[in-house]
């Protein structure tokens, strides 16, 4: 007995990346911040655009893995109204002066970049920023949660333009990925606990001579909880 095809347009398949449901989501159900060079956003906004480009399948028009498809493909009309959809949302979710330097980007893939290197047109430059950023980090008048708020924001961003190395091998067990992460995660626990205000010093040298060492965050926890003590004697 012969083989039966199922040919299933794109379009109607929820599988497919040209998929449009009628009750498709939009970014602002989702409350999404609108970009902004003032408000000095770019990172925060872009993980979370992502996040919602890959919840409704449509990520691969800005990050260049769906590439426009020859006029004669019976995929080039699918392709074209959703690029569209997507330019839509970019220009929806950022402020009227940047909207003109990407409006008359040809594809969603092109606005994206344009805006890239608007905010980050050299990479070297910015880890460099973000590096000095986090040396000169001090907790001042603030509460050990927005100090913390503070570093998590610039680890983020660095995370982004600076990532831990992932291993290339494929299928070893050289654990590369693994130790270079706990690499980062202890530069961040030093740099957390260098720009603690003075009265945390007992908390720090407990944290330093914990075997085997404490996580980022209960180490975090641990001063926070010193925090709530030193403020219960202060009544």
């Amino acid at each position: 007995m012969a083989e039966t095809i199922n040919s299933v347009s794109p379009s109607s398949d929820p599988n497919s990346p040209y998929y449009l449901p009628p009750d498709i989501h939009h970014p602002a159900d989702f409350s999404i911040e609108k970009l902004s060079e003032a408000e000095d956003n770019y990172v925060i906004w872009k993980f979370r655009f992502r996040t919602f480009l890959e919840l409704t399948n449509k990520i691969g028009f800005i990050d260049g893995t769906l590439p426009q498809p020859e006029p004669s493909s019976p995929l080039y009309h699918p392709w074209k109204r959703c690029d569209a959809l997507v330019k839509y949302w970019l220009t929806n979710l950022m402020c009227e002066k940047l909207v003109k330097s990407v409006l008359y980007a040809k594809t969603a893939h092109q606005a994206w970049e344009n805006l890239r290197l608007r905010f980050v047109p050299c990479v070297d430059s910015k880890i460099y920023e973000l590096r000095r950023r986090l040396v000169t980090l001090r907790q001042g008048g603030d509460s050990v949660a927005e100090y913390f708020g503070k570093l998590s924001k610039v680890w983020m961003e660095l995370s982004e333009y600076d990532p831990v190395p992932e291993c290339k091998c494929g299928g070893c067990n050289c654990e590369s990925t693994k130790r270079a992460q706990e690499a980062r995660e202890k530069e961040q626990r030093y740099e957390f606990l260098m720009g603690l205000n003075q009265g945390f010093e007992v908390v720090t040298t407990r944290i330093m001579f914990q075997k085997p060492p404490p996580s980022l965050y209960e180490a975090y926890n641990m001063v926070q909880g010193a925090e709530l003590t030193m403020k219960r004697y202060r009544r």
